[in-house]
């Protein structure tokens, strides 16, 4: 996996966000991993700058591009999941080759196959759309970061009290 220039974490125990990241990864088939692994570069590259926001949930990961730290900023994302890897972007963008599936209240996404589906020039093109749409005009400055947003934790079952 193409590491990013990012700080060390405080805690000199703490694993580092590409670290999480991994062990993130590691509960899904050794071909979805391959496919991330291979799909995050290019994205990187198309969104360069961005910050990378990652989600871990219970059935998957997400990857969000995004221009600040605020997740609802997101540019693209890349959702991992078990069989397939996702491509998300806002739903109001145009989609006139129909690529785009789902009804969601604010994204769309299309299945990832091969990390050259996103050298397509229909995908290229939907990706170019969402940094239009997204106002981000100029390239920072500043190394990309990865930022763990949330790690998927097993809840406790709340203590029953007791009646005395």
């Amino acid at each position: 996996m193409t590491r990013r220039t990012q700080p060390q974490p405080a805690n000199a125990t703490e694993p580092s966000p590409h670290a999480q990241f991994a062990a993130f990864l590691s509960r899904f088939p050794a071909e979805i991993v391959a496919l991330v692994e291979a799909c995050l570069p290019k994205l990187r590259r198309a969104v360069p700058h961005s910050f990378e926001l990652v989600y871990d949930y219970s059935h998957s990961v997400v990857v969000s591009f995004s221009a600040s730290e605020r997740g609802y900023e997101g540019i693209v994302a890349i959702a991992v999941f078990p069989d397939c890897v996702r491509l998300y972007l806002d739903k109001s963008l145009p989609d006139p080759n129909g690529l785009l599936e789902g009804s969601g209240a604010k994204v769309r996404s299309l299945t990832l196959k091969a990390a050259a589906d996103l050298d397509r020039t229909d995908v290229k093109a939907l990706i170019k759309a969402a940094i239009k749409h997204s106002g981000v005009t100029a390239p920072g400055t500043r190394p990309a970061l990865m930022i763990i947003k949330s790690e998927s934790k097993k809840k406790k079952k709340p203590e029953k009290t007791r009646k005395v």
